[in-house]
Formats: structure tokens, sequence, C-alpha cells
């Protein structure tokens, strides 16, 4: 399975590398890390730098948005909605905690509900529904409020 977890200015590196480390024990999974531009600042200003920066997302099996306060900001900006929405196609769209605001504003929750942590419900629902739960599967959109063994374990059957 090709996958394409999403980097960010402003994402939390803790969220991102527990999904990055927790896919990668998964031998049939391919991943890239991938962005809009060459270099990502995180939350407290660490700057890394992506496999793959301003391809198109198509051909990925699976996109992951990981959580970071800076999705408040794009889930409004045009154009790297413009850059999610090239991974449409994918069978698969997993939005952690905050990230799901992105997969929101490119349009894919239209008609759907999606769970975020508390403080951040108004937010969501300006786009869809929002279920009061840790996880939330609807349409081929995984959306995951927060990191735990009933995640991990949903996405070993994915993955399987």
């Amino acid at each position: 399975m090709n996958i394409a977890v999403v980097m960010y200015d402003k994402m939390n590196l803790i969220g991102f590398s527990q999904i990055l480390g927790y896919l990668r024990t998964f031998e049939n999974a391919r991943i890239k890390t991938c962005a809009f531009k060459p270099e990502i600042v995180d939350e407290f200003g660490l700057k890394i730098q992506p496999e793959i920066y301003g391809e198109s997302l198509y051909g990925a099996d699976m996109i992951v948005v990981p959580d970071g306060i800076g999705a408040l900001n794009l889930r409004h900006d045009e154009i790297f909605l413009s850059w999610i929405r090239s991974g449409s196609s994918s069978r698969i769209k997993f939005g952690f905690d905050l990230g799901v605001l992105i997969l929101a504003g490119a349009g894919f929750l239209q008609g759907r509900q999606a769970t975020i942590r508390r403080g951040y419900k108004n937010a969501l629902s300006e786009y869809c529904g929002v279920v009061d739960t840790k996880i939330c599967e609807n349409g081929g959109i995984l959306s995951v409020s927060e990191w735990g063994d009933d995640i991990k374990e949903r996405l070993a059957q994915i993955l399987a």
C-alpha cells in the first residue's frame, strides 16, 4: 500500500512520529513523507525536510494528515488545499486530531461525520457532523481524536 504522510508547518512532531513509526512496522506499507514545500517548521521551530515536496498526492492509497496547530490556518489556504485534493482518489484519508480539519477544508468531509478533540469541535462542525468518539470511520475517511491501541488495531486491519 502506498502511503503519503503529509507534513505541514506547525504540525505536531510527536504525533507525526507516533504515526510514522507505527506505519513503518508494516512490510507492505510503502511510505513517503510529502509536503507542499521543501522545508517544514514544526510547532516548536524545528526545521525538517520531506522526502517529496510539491508533487501531486495522486497514486497514494492512503493519505495521512497528522495533528498540528498549523491545521487551523491551512484549512483556509486554497493553494495548500488544492494540493491536498490531488490525493482525492486515495482509498483512505486518515486525519489525526487537528489534521482532520485539513481534510475538511479540502471538502472530503462534506455530508459526513468526523471526530476531533474537545475544544475544536466548533471548528470541525463548520464542515461536517461531529461525533464524540475516539475514532470515526465514514466513507473512506478515518478521523481520530487520540492516539491509542484502538487506532493501532484499526490501522493493522487496514494494512493487513
